[in-house]
């Protein structure tokens, strides 16, 4: 059995001292090399967000397509990646072209489809500045600005902002437009990595609305109130059954089999 050599007092207390200093400049070697490099600000930003607000300025609406192309440019770098004060300086220019600026026509809202898409990229913070849009005066609540009013919902969702899906459930529950009310079902759909107890609450307030409007629908008869329900089932059935397959993880095509697995299962784990 070999036999090895003891080491001395003077070695042994040389590495008791210096042993955890070696550790501790390892820890902060590693530390270093995983802390992300800081993003610098992006000069083009800078340039890109003023020429938008002079898009937005624009009393003519010559610039709208030069407007668009700046904002899918800006959607670009916001993919790759940018210092949170450009991040910053986009929504406010978003903010001032939904909001603030002199109002396109109905017909000639692509720019605000564009920033309305380029929004659903910001958060919190482009969450806000759409719902703005959407509760204020500057798109009425009229027949012309459906389809607007729909990609506003519908980006409110992408966000993933949970503190929008009260207002959400509140759109898809009680909107009198069905193409709204369809809008915003679809854009719960965006939650489906949120809690078990969020997409519970979801899904359980949808089925209530789901089921009254298939009941009304289903009635014999052709009187308007029946007619109506009929049309707004139609609306809401495809958009509101993607969003619930998402948040639950079944499929099913109609309000009974959603109904019925919902009793079943709306006390078990998801």
């Amino acid at each position: 059995m070999h036999s090895f050599p003891r080491t001395s007092p003077f070695l042994a207390a040389l590495l008791r001292a210096t042993l955890p200093l070696v550790v501790l400049g390892h820890l902060a070697v590693a530390s270093c090399a995983q802390k992300p490099k800081p993003i610098p600000p992006d000069p083009e930003v800078a340039a890109k967000v003023k020429e938008l607000a002079a898009v937005a300025k624009d009393r003519k609406f010559l610039l709208d397509a030069k407007g668009v192309q700046i904002i899918d440019l800006l959607i670009q770098k916001q993919q790759k990646g940018l210092n949170p004060k450009d991040e910053k300086a986009i929504v406010k220019a978003l903010d001032k072209l939904l909001n603030k600026a002199r109002r396109r026509p109905a017909n000639r809202a692509h720019i605000y489809v564009a920033a309305a898409h380029a929004l659903g990229r910001f958060g919190e913070a482009g969450a806000d500045v759409l719902q703005k849009a959407y509760d204020g005066k500057h798109f009425p609540d009229k027949p012309a600005w459906v389809p607007l009013r729909e990609k506003l919902l519908d980006n409110i969702g992408r966000t993933k902002d949970e503190s929008k899906v009260k207002f959400l459930i509140d759109e898809a529950r009680r909107n009198p437009e069905a193409a709204l009310q369809a809008a915003a079902g679809r854009a719960l759909g965006n939650f489906e990595d949120a809690s078990e107890k969020l997409r519970k609450q979801i899904v359980g307030d949808l089925l209530v609305r789901y089921g009254s409007v298939s009941e009304k629908a289903s009635l014999i008869g052709t009187n308007i109130e029946a007619q109506n329900a009929k049309d707004r089932l139609a609306a809401i059935t495809e958009p509101w059954n993607d969003t619930l397959k998402k948040l639950t993880r079944q499929q099913f095509d109609s309000f009974r089999e959603w109904q019925s697995w919902h009793n079943k299962n709306k006390h078990k784990k998801w």
